[in-house]
């Protein structure tokens, strides 16, 4: 396209800024001082705006990631606009895909002009190939820094110093983990308490009786201690002194005067008490039910109860609210409601191609940190629990020597025995599995047939399949579902098909959406 026969000022331009929250770049403008500098540029060059300025708080550094980007370009494709007008080309991209969409667009003269505050743009091909290298620079920019900013945050990791905050402690000047006063004292009377059989719910009402308030930096606001939270802190080997991030750990009772919440030993004990509440001391059969926690009621935002009615002719699978202070009433939906809204939901499959599979495998690498810290968190809890049993069960080898064989004393001591070995074998499997997950983290990624065969085929899997069968199907692609006595009301999905669908839609005039 030759640059003079475009009259730039019969375009329409749709004005985008972007600076998102976790922008490592400082110098860029800020979206205000974006949107003065380019309407000085639509003064001097007599350019036409629709609309009000687009403006875009997220990160461009992966694609489609950006709603407000999103729409933007489907409106130029249906005509809306014949140009953009940005402050640089790096506010449009800073990645490839979405640099070379753009790119496209002006091959095919979808988009007409682009125009920049501090670039010269011309939609020839010498101009085309500059706005390429402004992409791939700013591309090569957002990745270095990225590197250097993951270089600096083992480096302190190192030395002893975490990223994230954690309750009871504040950072110092350098970095470290520092008791916060009475927070700190509360979070080792919450230990205490604990480790004497105390329930979390006692001990989160005595520790916001006693004045437990956490500041959260970014907003300011004080936030009290909350069953969630408390439940996290007492799986989180860092109240003794071993710091979990990425994958690794760190002891920082050996890298500086870390004062911990409690010992591994009151740690160790937390564990084996949540260990012995959950578990079943004997491996025993039991029915199984499709989408077990994952249904929740509309009423209350509970999860609710699965299991068959208690018909003597014919039983139904019912999915129960059991909160006492739920107000709905009837308590129970069929499964069959539920399932028939997956069925029709999935019907026509998922719209997913091989280039949302690629998408998926960089999501999955980028969450590949984040999982190996949950893994590694769930390792030291089972290692934990495995410690305890043991120590049981030595204890009691060798207190049962001293009884006779047909002693109660004896009778029972070999009983807890045989329960703590059932124990002992479920961890080490556990603990095997979680290992091997950390030296393959990303081996439950589905292959890219695997990837597209769902896409294709999830309705009539999910229709034809047994109840394991449409379960796990149903748990690749749902988060949760919400109903209420007579439908299903919303549903979530998990990622990424969550972010990969959520600009399209799954099932048009068919059901509620996410």
């Amino acid at each position: 396209m030759n640059t003079d026969e475009v009259d730039v000022t019969k375009l329409r331009y749709v004005l985008y800024a972007r600076k998102s929250t976790t922008d490592e770049s400082r110098q860029v403008r800020s979206i205000p001082d974006q949107i003065r500098e380019c309407k000085e540029l639509v003064t001097r060059l007599g350019l036409h705006i629709v609309g009000k300025p687009l403006q875009e708080t997220q990160s461009a550094k992966l694609p489609r990631k950006r709603p407000i980007f999103r729409q933007m370009i489907s409106d130029i494709k249906q005509k809306k606009y014949d140009g953009i007008l940005a402050w640089n080309p790096d506010r449009l991209a800073r990645n490839m895909l979405e640099g070379g969409e753009i790119i496209d667009l002006i091959d095919q003269g979808i988009i007409k002009d682009l125009k920049f505050v501090t670039h010269h743009f011309t939609p020839d091909a010498n101009g085309k190939m500059l706005l390429g290298m402004a992409f791939v620079l700013s591309k090569q920019y957002s990745d270095d820094l990225s590197q250097k900013v993951t270089r600096g945050v083992r480096a302190k990791f190192a030395e002893g110093k975490g990223s994230a905050p954690k309750h009871g402690y504040v950072r110092d000047k350098d970095g470290y983990y520092r008791p916060d006063g009475k927070n700190h004292r509360l979070i080792k009377d919450a230990w205490h308490m604990r480790v004497e059989g105390k329930s979390i719910l006692d001990i989160v009402a005595h520790m916001n009786r006693e004045g437990y308030g956490r500041k959260v930096k970014k907003t300011g606001k004080q936030v009290k201690m909350s069953k969630q939270t408390l439940s996290s802190i007492f799986h989180d080997t860092f109240y003794y002194g071993v710091l979990a991030q990425g994958g690794e750990t760190i002891d920082l009772r050996s890298q500086y005067d870390f004062a911990p919440a409690c010992t591994e030993a009151d740690y160790n004990a937390v564990q084996q008490l949540g260990y012995r509440r959950i578990k079943p001391s004997k491996p025993h059969t039991t029915a199984f039910y499709p989408l077990r926690l994952m249904v929740l009621c509309s009423h209350c935002g509970r999860t609710m109860r699965v299991g068959p009615s208690t018909g003597r002719q014919k039983r139904y699978l019912y999915f129960r609210c059991d909160n006492p202070e739920c107000s709905r009433s009837p308590r129970s939906i069929r499964s069959k409601i539920v399932f028939d809204f997956i069925y029709g939901l999935l019907a026509d499959g998922l719209p997913l191609t091989k280039a949302d599979y690629d998408e998926y495998s960089k999501a999955l690498i980028a969450q590949a940190d984040a999982k190996r810290q949950e893994l590694t968190v769930e390792l030291h809890k089972l290692q934990a629990q495995l410690k305890v049993v043991k120590a049981e069960i030595r204890d009691r080898s060798l207190k049962i020597v001293k009884f006779d064989e047909k002693s109660i004393p004896y009778k029972e001591n070999l009983r807890r025995i045989d329960e703590l070995d059932g124990q002992k074998h479920d961890v080490l499997s556990r603990s095997t599995a979680i290992a091997q997950q950390l030296t393959d983290p990303e081996s439950d990624r589905l292959t890219i047939e695997q990837f597209l065969n769902l896409a294709k085929n999830a309705g009539a899997i999910v229709k034809s399949g047994n109840a394991v069968a449409k379960d796990t199907i149903c748990r690749l692609i749902f988060l949760n579902l919400t109903v209420d006595t007579e439908k299903v009301t919303s549903y979530q999905l998990k990622e990424p098909f969550a972010t990969l669908l959520k600009s399209r839609k799954i099932l048009p005039g068919r059901g509620a959406g996410n």
